[in-house]
């Protein structure tokens, strides 16, 4: 695979679903940024690329993948569409992920890099369960239009209140979604050069990361769109993604019944954490998706 394709599957497919809180309602298409101009059109493209080449590889990430029974998140959601709500698939995955980093606080750390190559690398560990959202966005004939959002305190928020704050997000514009503002203003006002430093800067700044990239895991999914299941390597140490939610054939008690699952992955800096320390993490992801007792 091309370094060029490599780099088209793992910035923009799987942020397209990632934010879509109900797989009814689809991302607001109408939200327009700027004008289609050519020297805007080349600031995006000159920032995903750089933001591909300087955060992303294949060299320290690991992938683990499990197929998870969905049969029980489908009874919660069955019983909350009863009472006129019904939330998505990333409510369930974002609470399950947040309750894991509490229990599992060693995987909520990241690699900070050297701003020179004498200075030392260090962890930062993150104090709060905070996970980052990817989203797309409608940017005229710009295929790379994406950026994140940052969901705070998972592991003590309700699910309504996941569900609430993922439906927003997938009707974001720069009106009313601050980050997006902010990110689509630094590549549409300053010239590529600077704007590719700026987007940049929080992954040397502990507190910049904090603040617009979150914590450690990074969501993605590109389940609407029919694919089944995504790997690639993430600018956050650890990405959690996650394919289309159907009935297969699974063995229960001896017995071939049709349930609905989906494949889930995650892939880990295995300079951030060996991989016994993950899988214990990726099993109690799944252990949670499959019994949910934060319903």
């Amino acid at each position: 695979m091309s370094e060029q394709a490599r780099a088209n599957l793992l910035v923009d497919p799987p942020s397209k679903a990632a934010a879509v809180a109900d797989p009814k309602v689809a991302p607001d298409m109408s939200a327009k940024v700027g004008s289609s101009t050519t020297g805007a059109l080349s600031n995006w493209l000159e920032v995903n690329r750089s933001l591909v080449d300087r955060e992303i590889s294949f060299n320290h990430t690991v992938c683990f993948s499990s197929e998870v029974d969905f049969s029980r998140v489908e009874e919660v959601r069955s019983a909350a569409s009863a009472e006129g709500w019904r939330p998505s698939y990333t409510t369930f995955v974002a609470k399950a992920v947040a309750l894991a980093l509490r229990e599992f606080p060693y995987a909520n750390r990241r690699l900070v890099p050297r701003w020179l190559p004498f200075l030392r690398k260090r962890l930062q560990t993150f104090e709060h369960c905070d996970l980052t959202v990817a989203c797309e966005r409608d940017v005229p004939d710009c295929a790379v239009a994406t950026f994140i959002d940052v969901i705070r305190d998972v592991d003590r928020m309700p699910l309504a209140e996941i569900h609430a704050w993922l439906s927003a997000l997938a009707r974001a514009t720069p009106e009313n979604n601050a980050q997006w503002r902010a990110f689509s203003g630094v590549i549409q006002k300053f010239p590529a050069w600077l704007a590719k430093i700026l987007v940049t800067l929080p992954v040397f700044v502990p507190r910049l990361w904090s603040k617009y990239r979150g914590g450690s895991v990074l969501i993605s999914s590109p389940a609407k769109y029919g694919v089944d299941s995504v790997v690639g390597a993430w600018a956050s140490p650890l990405g959690v993604s996650f394919g289309l939610i159907k009935k297969r054939a699974v063995v229960v008690d001896g017995c071939v019944e049709a349930r609905p699952t989906c494949n889930l992955m995650l892939n880990f800096d295995r300079r951030v954490m060996a991989g016994a320390q993950a899988a214990r993490f990726f099993h109690r992801i799944v252990e949670l998706l499959e019994t949910v007792p934060f319903a």
